[in-house]
């Protein structure tokens, strides 16, 4: 007897697909303009499907949100656990930040718009905690970098203007650039978007290096 199950998607599988037909939808519709149903056509799938896992479109759009932050994480990890001189993991966390918002910039738009939830209505104590968990990781995520500008600062490796805070914000402005103006077309190539990498990260940390004595 043949296993008809072996080539169908697991939950997780199932449920990842429906995390990035959301943020798609998300990233081309905006919030108001996309419904559970908008997704599900999206999908190719019923509503009952994306109603099995998301009880609301809040929900959904949490939990793109929250992909968006883990995709982040994943992407400048390396860098800020490795072994290497402070403006070396700097870099190579400036570098994955910049590959996340160009490889995954569905999520990158909703994770922008995340930030900006309280022009949205979050109406129940679950929603409400989601926010407050997901404003957390954003400082905490913010803070590695802050980590990392102050102990350049401190050896003299990076410099900044006097007050470090503005210098932080201003260097993730630049690399969080792309989720404004950046927009995949047809025949982007991985070459093209590593180009595009390497012009911003050199752009933001040109402006943290120390002058030469």
């Amino acid at each position: 007897m043949s296993d008809t199950t072996t080539n169908s998607p697991s939950r997780s599988e199932r449920y990842e697909e429906l995390l990035d037909a959301a943020a798609e939808c998300f990233q081309s519709r905006g919030f108001d303009a996309t419904s559970i149903d908008t997704v599900a056509r999206h999908l190719g799938a019923t509503k009952g499907r994306v109603y099995h896992y998301f009880p609301s479109k809040m929900d959904l759009f949490n939990a793109v949100r929250d992909r968006g932050m883990d995709i982040v994480f994943q992407a400048t990890d390396p860098g800020y656990q490795a072994d290497l001189p402070v403006l070396d993991r700097l870099e190579a966390m400036a570098r994955g930040h910049v590959r996340a918002m160009l490889f995954h910039h569905s999520f990158m738009l909703v994770l922008k718009d995340g930030l900006l939830m309280r022009r949205y209505t979050t109406t129940t104590e679950f929603q409400k905690e989601s926010l407050s968990q997901h404003i957390a990781r954003r400082d905490a995520y913010e803070a590695r970098f802050r980590e990392l500008l102050a102990k350049g600062l401190a050896e003299g490796s990076l410099r900044a203007g006097p007050d470090p805070a503005i210098t932080v914000q201003t260097f993730m402005s630049a690399l969080n650039g792309p989720v404004a103006w950046f927009r995949p077309r047809p025949g982007d190539t991985p070459q093209k978007y590593e180009a595009i990498v390497e012009e911003i990260v050199r752009f933001a940390m040109q402006g943290l290096r120390a002058y030469p004595s």
